[in-house]
């Protein structure tokens, strides 16, 4: 089973990580929301290669991965409706899992999805800078100045301490082969063949203006598959935005959750 951390009690979350990263970074973005909800149970998931889940030598391909994934919420979850919020790579998932056991899917949040290996670049805007601060970059490692560079949009010292705590410990644990080789088979087999349908659930998908990395026109292209979607296009936020932008982040959120609970 892969490894997870729960916490709370209440109707099932699902939440899923990007790539390189572990349940550290989502937990950081997404634990202040529920300081005052003891309604929602969160399971903070590892995904295999990442964080304290090892590598699986038979994972080639994002199918392959997305199986294991479903494994462990139908072992975690067996019958259980379940929400899902996913970031980055963990958006993909969740929209495979949506895709292929809609049933189980309670209402889904897709946060900077888009950008994958075989999106046009074309549709990605350039890295900007919308909120500089200078006077940290003395205080930077070495390492981390090309990240403070070309991927924060907004540039404070909170962000930073949020990613010494979660991404640069995460990062030591990725397994760069197995990414390597679902890298090479990205795309989920029900995309390529244009079998996708739409999922009526509660949704909510939310990207960065700036996002250098996901964009934005990718998640704008993801409506007619969520008609029950909440979009939003954050100015001032790139593929940090949960950090970059959270209170802004926290109102959207919640309105999901409360568009959840009315649905039962």
């Amino acid at each position: 089973m892969l490894h997870h951390v729960i916490i709370g009690q209440g109707k099932p979350l699902l939440i899923l990580h990007g790539s390189r990263l572990d349940h550290r970074h989502m937990m950081e973005s997404l634990e202040p929301e529920f300081a005052s909800d003891d309604g929602w149970q969160r399971i903070y998931v590892d995904l295999p290669g990442h964080g304290k889940s090892p590598p699986q030598n038979d994972i080639r391909s994002q199918d392959d991965l997305l199986k294991v994934v479903m494994d462990f919420t139908s072992q975690l979850l067996p019958g259980q409706s379940v929400g899902i919020i996913g970031e980055s790579r963990g958006s993909y998932l969740a929209r495979g899992i949506v895709q292929l056991r809609p049933e189980l899917v309670s209402g889904v949040v897709l946060i900077v999805p888009g950008g994958s290996p075989t999106s046009d670049p074309a549709r990605l805007p350039k890295h900007q800078v919308m909120e500089p601060d200078p006077s940290l970059r003395p205080e930077l490692a070495e390492e981390e100045l090309g990240r403070f560079d070309s991927f924060m949009v907004v540039q404070n010292r909170e962000i930073i301490e949020k990613t010494r705590r979660s991404k640069i410990p995460a990062f030591e644990l990725w397994d760069a082969e197995q990414e390597e080789r679902v890298s090479q088979a990205f795309d989920f087999s029900f995309e390529k063949s244009g079998a996708v349908s739409t999922f009526d659930g509660p949704s909510l998908i939310v990207t960065g203006r700036q996002d250098s990395m996901s964009g934005y026109l990718d998640a704008v292209d993801l409506l007619p598959v969520f008609p029950r979607a909440s979009l939003a296009v954050l100015d001032a936020a790139g593929h940090g935005l949960t950090w970059e932008r959270p209170a802004l982040f926290s109102a959207l959120l919640r309105d999901w959750l409360m568009r959840m609970d009315a649905a039962g």
